[in-house]
């Protein structure tokens, strides 16, 4: 597959991007996705779960937590499960499958991690990961974003400059969208915003929207 293809090439240059901007404990995204889990015993789907960086920073915080981790590119998955193996981490699940066309009952999670994916896709493609996001989430679950966001530092502005020149046309636009109106036609309400290096962490709770018109067939 070209994409699989693709992913191959670019799934150790994913890593160097993820040691390169996010490696400060105190500002990184990674760690702020695990303050907002809590303590509780949850099930955690992390869609488009790449290298698997974030399944193996929560499974190595939260004890309590059974994660999922699904990525369409088997080169990905295969990356991830030597870093699990690497990390000495076996509580993380690891399944090739389409985000946009999930293999899970309604209602299964308690938490939906979607990260750094939304800006590299179609919106068309996204109404759909989103809608099967919102689909498998339980009434009370949590969607979970991590995205890029353009930094204010002038010197994080020069380093952000390198994401910009190998992100997909379009994502400067993405960076510019209104959040709180780009979830809610997707029938969600962001509840807390936390502000990271060069990135942003969204936490989202479901609202009463009817959202058949944009769900997978």
């Amino acid at each position: 597959m070209e994409a699989d293809a693709f992913y191959q090439n670019n799934a150790k240059f994913y890593d160097i991007l993820d040691r390169t901007y996010f490696r400060k404990p105190a500002t990184s995204p990674r760690n702020a996705v695990i303050s907002a889990l809590g303590n509780e015993s949850l099930t955690v789907l992390d869609l488009c779960t790449g290298t698997g960086s974030n399944a193996i920073a929560i499974a190595r915080a939260k004890r309590k937590v059974s994660l999922v981790g699904i990525d369409i590119s088997g080169a990905m998955l295969e990356r991830a499960a030597i870093k699990l193996k690497q990390a000495g981490v076996t509580t993380v699940e690891l399944m090739q499958m389409d985000a946009a066309n999930l293999q899970f009952s309604d209602g299964q999670f308690d938490v939906v991690l979607i990260s750094l994916v939304l800006h590299e896709i179609s919106s068309e493609l996204a109404g759909q990961m989103i809608a099967e996001a919102r689909r498998v989430l339980k009434t009370d679950g949590k969607l979970v974003i991590l995205e890029w966001e353009e930094p204010v530092n002038r010197l994080q502005k020069i380093a952000f400059y390198l994401v910009k020149k190998t992100e997909p046309k379009g994502f400067e636009d993405f960076l510019k969208c209104d959040p709180d109106q780009y979830f809610a036609r997707y029938g969600f309400q962001i509840t807390q915003t936390i502000h990271c290096d060069y990135s942003k962490v969204m936490i989202l709770a479901k609202t009463d929207y009817n959202f058949e018109q944009i769900r997978p067939r």
